[in-house]
């Protein structure tokens, strides 16, 4: 389970970021709901896609950083017992979690090509 200790490692170096993304993200967001509620309809969207792929990329990259920065370290050979299994559950938590937030990156990297690939027609 070395993979979790090196995101642990690449989400504390980006936490810095963290505020940056989020105030990006809602900056997104509220441009893309802006549009949607005050925009021509019959006017082109070439920025309201690229803002909902954007504060898609925000959003992703701000659940990484906020929920790898804790990962709890692996069970030493002193642990034992219930204190060894519960930190091994945990771990496995998080393992799951990485698992859902690669599906989830993919599925924003589906969903980021063929909206800008709109944009751009």
């Amino acid at each position: 389970m070395q993979m979790l200790d090196r995101l642990q490692g690449v989400a504390r170096r980006l936490g810095g970021l963290k505020p940056a993304l989020a105030a990006a993200g809602l900056v997104l967001f509220a441009l893309a709901t802006a549009l949607v509620v005050f925009g021509d309809p019959q006017s082109g969207d070439g920025v309201l896609m690229p803002a909902i792929a954007g504060g898609l990329w925000c959003l992703c990259a701000w659940l990484f950083i906020d929920t790898f920065a804790a990962v709890p370290p692996a069970p030493t050979a002193e642990l034992h017992g219930w204190g060894r299994l519960r930190r091994q559950l945990a771990r496995l938590w998080y393992l799951l979690l990485a698992l859902a937030l690669l599906g989830l990156t993919l599925a924003v990297l589906s969903l980021s090509e063929r909206l800008i690939g709109e944009a751009l027609d």
